[in-house]
């Protein structure tokens, strides 16, 4: 259990590691569709390769994402005291 005067600096330091998690995801979400129609002219397994590329390329960056942030986070828990005991 976290103390009580620990919970301030904990919380704000998960909601920074948030949003560092979250704006290079969202960048990449806009300027990733930009570069796709000059792809589109391309065919790969019968898609546009700028779609294939995008729609594909979106989902390993978030699942990339996901990791990244579930480590730091689980190295934030750690720092304040607040992991879970296996």
């Amino acid at each position: 259990m976290i103390e009580r005067k620990e919970r301030k600096p904990y919380w704000r330091h998960t909601k920074w590691q948030m949003l560092a998690s979250l704006v290079p995801f969202f960048i990449v979400l806009i300027i990733l569709p930009l570069y796709a129609e000059g792809l589109n002219h391309n065919k790969f397994l019968g898609f546009p390769l700028g779609y294939f590329l995008v729609a594909h390329g979106v989902a390993i960056i978030a699942l990339f994402t996901v990791a990244s942030f579930v480590n730091r986070q689980d190295a934030i828990d750690h720092w304040h005291g607040a992991h879970e005991d296996s």
